[in-house]
C-alpha cells in the first residue's frame, strides 16, 4: 500500500511543479518575453505529462490490487480518491493556465 502512497506524492509533485511553471510562463509572457515564456510552458506540460503517466499507473495498479484485494481498507481508498478528485481538478486548472 506504501506504492500506493508514493504514487500520491510524485503526483502531487509533479503538479506543483507544472503549476510553478505555467505560472512563471504567463509572467514572462506578460512582461513580453516570448522565449521563457515558451520554455516555461513546455517545462509545465512535460510536467503535467509525467503527473498524467504516473496517474494512469496509479489507476492500473489499484485496479489490480482490487482484483486480487477486494477489501483494501478504506481509508487507502478514500486517500486515493481524495488525490484523483484533487488531481483532476488541478490538471484541468494548469491545462486552462496553458491556454491563456
Amino acid at each position: 500500500m506504501n506504492k500506493i502512497k508514493k504514487y500520491v506524492h510524485d503526483i502531487d509533485e509533479e503538479l506543483r511543479d507544472a503549476q510553478d511553471y505555467i505560472e512563471k510562463a504567463l509572467w514572462y509572457k506578460a512582461k513580453g518575453d516570448s522565449t521563457r515564456y515558451a520554455k516555461y510552458k513546455e517545462m509545465s506540460a512535460q510536467e503535467l505529462n509525467h503527473a498524467t503517466i504516473l496517474h494512469d499507473m496509479a489507476v492500473q495498479d489499484i485496479e489490480a490490487l482490487d482484483a486480487v484485494y477486494p477489501d483494501i481498507p478504506i481509508k487507502m481508498l478514500e486517500a486515493w480518491n481524495n488525490s484523483h478528485t484533487e488531481y483532476v481538478e488541478k490538471a484541468a486548472w494548469i491545462r486552462q493556465m496553458h491556454q491563456m
